[in-house]
């Protein structure tokens, strides 16, 4: 309770902040796309040919989805346990049913949608979580849901995506050096956008990370008061752990075997080894000792423990996979194929890249 009425407290403050923060991001923009409309009017058909990929950029940020790996939909038959899960939430909270249940190649569990609200679980969570922890983690998703952050959190991640993107079209745009008039042109438009849009980013970023962190904050308390806080608190230290060894650990296995050209037919099947004591052991340090800085998008583990006033956690981790999909395994070696692929594309380009600098050398 008193955890609740810390957030509560802040609720008046953080409505005018995210008003605020938005304001200000939906305004750069504005005033960005206002300027280049201005240059096409003024230049006409030379802007357009020469600066191309910046109207390309800016169609993309606005109007584009980001994909980038695995992405499926769940199906009733094929995840019945994770639909009663849900559906046993939607009862408690009084909260609806997500439009989708997308699994991914990953570690994630995360929930988004502006009008169709959406649930993301990772396959790595899906193969080493009960389904009590497993409730736990949703519960704090569906304290999102909740307090409708995935509304405000949409419109964030519109203005983060769109300078990410006029920042890279820029880079893109002066990054192959020649001597012409055309480049240096190029030059006094890219230049000056990309010096911009990398420090508005930095000062974007920093303001609404601290309503990234206060809505963490505020669905653990939600998922407390659902399931217990000691319930919660381990669920999500385990969730942390097991997350964590699979992004420090796998990849370094996926493309030791790639670099022998072979390829892990189920990576989930295939690290089921690596989740040894030593290495949970290291992983539950790991969690536990990991400090927030002004760049994190969440707070650390111990600082969510600290606010639901836990003094200890008891972790029982069991290695053995689960089956908690009816064609899990259909599932996982799509998903390792496609985690391949992305692991295989960028070694490539990492190759390619090195044999440029040894040619220039």
């Amino acid at each position: 309770m008193e955890v609740k009425q810390k957030i509560d407290g802040n609720s008046k403050f953080e409505f005018i902040y995210s008003l605020l923060m938005l304001v200000l991001g939906f305004g750069v923009v504005a005033c960005f796309l206002v300027v280049i409309g201005f240059m096409i009017y003024v230049f006409n058909f030379m802007f357009i040919i020469f600066f191309l990929p910046l109207l390309i950029g800016i169609w993309v940020s606005i109007f584009r989805r980001s994909k980038d790996g695995y992405d499926t939909e769940l199906h009733e038959k094929d995840g019945r346990k994770i639909m009663n899960l849900i559906e046993n939430i939607c009862k408690k909270t009084g909260q609806k049913k997500p439009h989708k249940i997308i699994v991914t190649d990953g570690s994630e569990v995360a929930v988004t949608g502006f009008f169709r609200k959406k649930v993301i679980i990772g396959m790595v969570a899906l193969r080493f979580m009960n389904e009590e922890d497993l409730l736990a983690i949703l519960a704090h998703e569906y304290g999102h849901f909740a307090n409708k952050d995935t509304i405000l959190g949409y419109f964030i991640y519109r203005i983060q995506y769109f300078i990410e993107i006029q920042k890279s079209i820029s880079y893109e745009g002066v990054r192959d050096w020649s001597i012409s008039i055309i480049y240096l042109f190029q030059l006094a438009v890219y230049i000056p956008t990309y010096i911009f849009f990398w420090l508005f980013s930095k000062y974007f970023l920093l303001i609404s990370l601290w309503y990234g962190r206060c809505v963490e904050f505020r669905a653990d308390n939600f998922a407390s008061n659902l399931i217990g806080e000691q319930n919660f608190a381990e669920a999500l230290v385990k969730y942390c752990i097991i997350a964590d060894i699979f992004d420090s650990v796998v990849p370094e296995h996926v493309l030791h075997y790639l670099k022998q050209d072979k390829q892990i037919v189920n990576v989930y099947q295939y690290i089921k080894p690596l989740y040894s004591k030593e290495n949970i052991k290291h992983g539950f340090n790991t969690v536990l000792s990991n400090k927030s800085s002004w760049w994190s998008t969440h707070p650390s583990i111990s600082e969510r423990l600290e606010l639901m006033n836990i003094k200890k956690v008891d972790i029982k981790f069991d290695p053995n996979l689960k089956d908690v999909l009816e064609n899990q395994e259909k599932y996982e070696k799509e998903a390792s194929e496609i985690m391949t692929y992305k692991m295989d594309y960028w070694l490539r380009l990492v190759a390619l890249a090195q044999q440029g600098y040894e040619v220039e050398d």
